[in-house]
């Protein structure tokens, strides 16, 4: 992978390959759908012999290559390989600006927010979580602000 020395740079080609990995999940979970029936009910595995259930992880293997799965599913983990590169690039190199620092928070805050639950009435709510995720987004939003507001005093 080549080196990218710039924040700005990085968070694009980040935010590029979450994209694509995105439209891969997606996939993946419309590829599942096909899958039949016996394939999505694992539970049915119960009071089955050691052959029978052999045969049936056999079968859903088999399943899962005819619908393309295992190629999606390396397709994911390439990806995710190479977004944990960037990430590392990113870590590694010093924002120039604030833009870079401004790219770099927006970035956290919204991965930081695909996996908040924000809801109090949802049994994976976390308080703390929520208020550290809000802490985030005004800090988010205070930077957003500061810049714009430099860039209308600079024009």
């Amino acid at each position: 992978m080549t080196v990218i020395g710039n924040t700005t740079l990085l968070i694009r080609r980040l935010g590029e390959l979450r994209r694509r990995r995105d439209v891969l999940v997606d996939r993946q979970d419309q590829l599942r759908g096909t899958l039949p029936e016996w394939a999505l009910a694992p539970l049915q595995l119960v009071g089955m012999s050691a052959g029978e259930i052999q045969a049936m992880m056999n079968d859903l293997s088999e399943a899962e290559r005819k619908a393309g799965l295992n190629e999606v599913e390396r397709d994911i983990e390439i990806l995710d390989h190479q977004i944990e590169e960037l990430e590392n690039m990113l870590l590694a190199t010093p924002a120039r600006g604030l833009d870079g620092i401004q790219a770099v928070l927006e970035m956290a805050v919204a991965r930081f927010r695909e996996q908040t639950v924000t809801d109090p009435s949802d049994v994976f709510y976390d308080y703390g979580d929520a208020r550290t995720l809000r802490f985030l987004e005004r800090a988010a939003d205070d930077l957003r602000a500061l810049m714009s507001n430099e860039q209308r005093v600079a024009s």
